[in-house]
């Protein structure tokens, strides 16, 4: 059957010549990989630029239970993203939350509560201003979505290598606002308060999940230095 949903690019891989494998996490069906065939073409019917990570869109395609790989039939953009696409800092979030997403989700089933959270981060990050550590906010807003949330500091605290690093009243404020503030208000932090928290919060969802190294890691942190 036919199915018309909202989606989030995470990912694309090339296949064969001309085609490619698109990981998009739909509000209708949770994750779903599709083939799209001649996109890589001059003639294709749908240009790349669709299937760039955390794209939002809107998607029609085939979905038949227990298939591993669907084929889209039609596919447009639901918010541009040109302050994403344009900004340096933001352009190095946006693929690290990509490839976050991508490595720690795998349903393929319908969850609205995390579809609607990835889509208002996104929108968040679209539209305030560049701010350095818009990444660790979302990074532990995102634990309450994928079965380990982080509600307090103290549960955080006691996961860390470092957790004197919280001694620090200053440090603990801004943990705090990081666990309790919105996207939308992110704070600014240092360099050495940056590259303590985001260690600490991969090495919290390294206790959760398997997770492998992460190659947009580099980029982000050159970006920032």
């Amino acid at each position: 059957m036919l199915i018309t949903t909202r989606g989030i690019v995470f990912r694309f891989t090339k296949y064969r010549e001309t085609s490619i494998i698109t990981n998009i996490y739909t509000e209708e069906l949770g994750l779903n990989s599709y083939i799209v065939n001649g996109v890589r073409s001059a003639k294709g019917k749908f240009k790349i630029g669709y299937f760039e990570p955390l794209n939002l869109v809107e998607l029609t395609a085939y979905h038949k239970p227990g298939r591993d790989i669907e084929r889209l039939t039609e596919i447009k953009t639901g918010h541009p993203l040109h302050s994403i696409r344009q900004d340096m800092h933001k352009s190095a979030i946006s693929l690290f939350m990509a490839e976050i997403l991508n490595k720690c989700i795998v349903e393929r089933h319908k969850n609205e509560a995390l579809f609607a959270f990835l889509y208002a981060a996104i929108m968040a990050l679209e539209k305030t201003p560049p701010n350095n550590s818009f990444h660790l906010q979302f990074l532990l807003k995102l634990t309450a979505h994928l079965g380990f949330g982080i509600y307090h500091p103290e549960v955080f605290i006691s996961k860390v290598t470092n957790p004197g690093f919280y001694h620090h009243p200053e440090n603990s404020r801004l943990l705090q606002h990081l666990l309790e503030g919105s996207l939308e208000d992110v704070p600014a932090v240092t360099a050495g308060q940056r590259q303590a928290i985001l260690t600490d919060i991969l090495h919290y969802y390294q206790t959760q999940i398997e997770m492998p190294p992460l190659k947009s890691l580099a980029v982000l942190q050159s970006v920032f230095s």
